[in-house]
Formats: structure tokens, C-alpha cells, sequence
């Protein structure tokens, strides 16, 4: 390499922050709706285990852009991992980790005041049963064994 040319590689390196960025095809898939499929596992496991899922709250707990987390809800919902949104966007998980979160949600929504009050009502319910003297299926102390003294 001879000197006139490392003189104008020089001057090109110095000038290449002024010149405009060329789109690449590294800034191209930065600006899609891209997830790993690390972080589609993330969301399926998050739609199961509270048994419900949605684009705010994919967006939130994992931190994606909010078109990220609209195509991974719609991931999972084309896997089957969810079930169609509700009016308020919310969507059950088809098969969760706790069968009975399932059933929770169904049938008492996302209304507060509906699960505080069914709370309330199973807790008044296990007060009264503990009113109640039951009786002991089994014998708890055996008639051949002696006393001890």
C-alpha cells in the first residue's frame, strides 16, 4: 500500500460518521416485530402459568415493544397456547400449569370485586366448618394397647 493510498483511507475513515447511514439488513430486523424463541417460551410459560394472557402484559413482564408483544400474542394464539381475547384483550390459556386457575377465571372474569367476594364466601364457609365437631372415621386410640403408667 503506498502512501496516497492510506492518506485517503485515513480521510474516508475521519468522513464516514458525516456521511447518512445506509440501511442494513441488521438495522432492517431491528425495527420488526422480532422475539427470540427464548422469549416466545417466556410468553407461553407466562400465559400458562397465570392462565391468561395479553399484548400489555406480554409487553410489560417481558419488556418488549408493543408490536413485538402483539405478534407474540398472536403466536400464541395461532399455537393454540390461548384462546381468543376478550372484549378487554384478555386471553385464557388453553391447557394452564393449575387446572383450577383455569376455572377461576372463567368463572368469575377479571371483575376484583367478584373474586374478593367469592373469597369471602369461601372463608365464611371454612369458619363454619370449623364450628362443627366432626366425627373421627378411625378410632384414635385402640382398645388391646395398655396405658402406660
Amino acid at each position: 500500500m503506498n502512501r496516497r493510498e492510506f492518506t485517503k483511507s485515513l480521510a474516508a475513515l475521519g468522513l464516514a460518521p458525516a456521511l447518512p447511514g445506509l440501511p442494513t439488513a441488521a438495522a432492517a430486523k431491528a425495527t420488526e416485530a422480532a422475539f427470540t424463541p427464548y422469549m416466545y417460551g417466556l410468553g407461553a410459560h407466562l400465559a400458562r402459568s397465570t392462565g391468561g394472557s395479553s399484548a400489555a402484559i406480554l409487553a410489560k413482564k417481558l419488556q418488549l415493544a408493543p408490536a413485538a408483544a402483539q405478534a407474540m400474542q398472536a403466536q400464541l394464539l395461532r399455537q393454540g397456547i390461548v384462546t381468543a381475547p376478550n372484549a378487554a384483550g384478555l386471553a385464557i390459556a388453553s391447557e394452564p400449569y393449575m387446572q383450577g386457575a383455569k376455572l377461576i377465571k372463567t368463572a368469575l372474569g377479571s371483575n376484583p370485586d367478584g373474586i374478593k367476594s367469592a373469597a369471602r364466601n369461601w372463608l365464611d364457609a371454612q369458619i363454619e366448618r370449623q364450628g362443627e365437631d366432626p366425627e373421627p372415621d378411625i378410632e384414635t386410640k385402640p382398645d388391646d394397647v395398655p396405658e402406660a403408667d
